[in-house]
């Protein structure tokens, strides 16, 4: 009798880890999902865990595994452990038709794009002599946008610029833009008397319209720190400097563009082409047009979020000197090629590297441009810079 029941035993044993082997995932669903599509750098994120089980059969153990970049860190370093990546592994016991959620708190130090796009999930059968293990696909991102900093002598520098610009040029007026009524003067055309106005108050009056003027700002960001020794702190002031300009100058009603020197995947470029360049031979980084939007500064915050200064860095130099083949019929001073910036546009560089780039500022500088030059150097070095007169310098200090 014993050994028909210790047989018995063996063969329900061996029925049960059949049909849990076959059946233990069917109905299972995991989904990770960040709360929050973006934060700011030194900030907080959620992140959600849900384990859903719509089957009868209940899972004893379940361990759920899944490992996102190390920038960011757990609130709660429980079941965490870290190496290339942060691997988390949290264990559940689930009943039948059951649902469990969790939610994780992320601290968000350093700016950056993180992406989970799976999970793993594990489970044993009777007495873990077995071990049962399938992928679940997951599609969640979060945008750790750059550090806001205080920007406001770079603001008043570029207002002043601006307001010099429209002091000196005679604008034009847009006849679609209606601005104002005001008394006829002998200077005002017929065509903009307003006759009924006039009619009403018994003198000539004249419809005034709007310049056709905007003002518009471009950033120029200098990313490349190609020496042996580097500077990264530097190039995060320099995005911050940028990201906070274009916040600031978008809200105030400015139309804003950015040119950063590095490749970015296709989704994220608006590469532009130009007759000097064939097809291919031109630089394809991140560039956009002036533009002043939500939608436009939240292109901009993501695409900084993505910059690399290890990554495929164009020099500044091959943006605005055309190869040689290309200078036949062209002056001989600086020309541009695919990135130049509007007529009427303040540019603002970013750039920490001066030997580098201080003949293609000033090269630009030749154009008539009003140029700002915001130089980040490490607090305790010296930065001695002299340029032209119209070149704006404006040099910050940078704690390591």
């Amino acid at each position: 009798m014993i050994s028909l029941f210790f047989l018995g035993l063996l063969f329900m044993t061996f029925l049960w880890n059949t049909y849990y082997a076959r059946h233990w995932n069917q109905g299972l669903s995991v989904s990770l999902d960040f709360v929050q599509n973006s934060v700011y750098a030194g900030g907080q994120a959620e992140m959600t865990e849900k384990i859903e089980n719509r089957k009868k059969l209940p899972l004893p153990v379940l361990e759920v595994a899944f490992h996102i970049d190390k920038r960011l860190s757990f609130l709660h370093c429980e079941n965490t452990t870290v190496s290339d990546f942060i691997y988390k592994r949290d264990i559940f016991a689930l009943l039948g038709r059951q649902r469990v959620t969790r939610k994780l708190t992320l601290n968000c130090p350093k700016r950056g794009y993180f992406r989970i796009t799976s999970s793993e999930l594990t489970t044993f059968s009777m007495l873990h002599r077995q071990r049962y293990s399938t992928s679940c696909p997951a599609d969640t991102e979060l945008y750790v946008y750059a550090a806001r900093t205080d920007v406001g002598n770079i603001l008043t520098t570029c207002e002043r610029l601006m307001g010099n610009l429209q002091c000196a040029k005679r604008l034009f007026e847009d006849p679609f833009a209606f601005s104002s009524i005001r008394e006829y003067t002998t200077n005002d055309p017929m065509n903009t008397i307003n006759w009924k106005a006039s009619a009403r108050t018994g003198a000539l009056m004249v419809n005034t319209f709007k310049s056709t003027l905007t003002r518009q700002v471009m950033i120029y960001l200098d990313i490349e720190d190609s020496g042996i020794l580097k500077y990264d702190w530097l190039i995060e002031e320099s995005i911050s400097v940028a990201a906070s300009l274009a916040h600031k100058l978008i809200g105030n009603g400015i139309d804003v563009g950015i040119c950063v020197n590095t490749e970015l995947d296709e989704s994220m470029m608006y590469p532009e082409k130009n007759a000097l360049y064939p097809s291919g031979q031109f630089p394809r980084v991140i560039y956009t047009k002036p533009a002043c939007s939500t939608k436009h500064l939240t292109y901009i915050e993501q695409t900084l979020a993505k910059c690399k200064s290890d990554g495929n860095i164009i020099p500044f130099t091959k943006f605005f000197i055309p190869p040689d083949n290309a200078r036949k019929g062209l002056p001989a001073h600086m020309e541009s090629i695919s990135f130049m910036p509007p007529a009427d546009a303040t540019l603002i560089f970013i750039s920490k590297n001066v030997t580098l780039n201080q003949k293609v500022i000033e090269g630009l500088a030749h154009r008539e441009k009003q140029i700002v030059w915001v130089i980040p150097y490490t607090r305790g070095e010296t930065c001695d810079v002299k340029t032209q007169e119209n070149i704006r310098l404006i040099k910050r200090e940078v704690n390591i």
